[in-house]
């Protein structure tokens, strides 16, 4: 998700744990079009750079 596409950079997600995906309730909305609804996933890359996940959506 891009910074125009949360609400919060680091959310408090409780004892929420994921082990894949994204935390969608801190999804305010596409930074494009605005619209929330369901993002549907073409390519998604993820690997670890200096000790941070980073997960890469197209």
């Amino acid at each position: 998700m891009c910074g125009g596409c949360v609400g919060t950079e680091y959310p408090d997600r409780g004892t929420t744990c994921l082990e894949g995906g994204s935390f969608l309730l801190n999804f305010v909305g596409c930074a494009q079009c605005g619209r929330r609804d369901f993002v549907m996933l073409g390519n998604r890359a993820a690997g670890v750079h200096g000790g941070d996940e980073i997960v890469t959506y197209d």
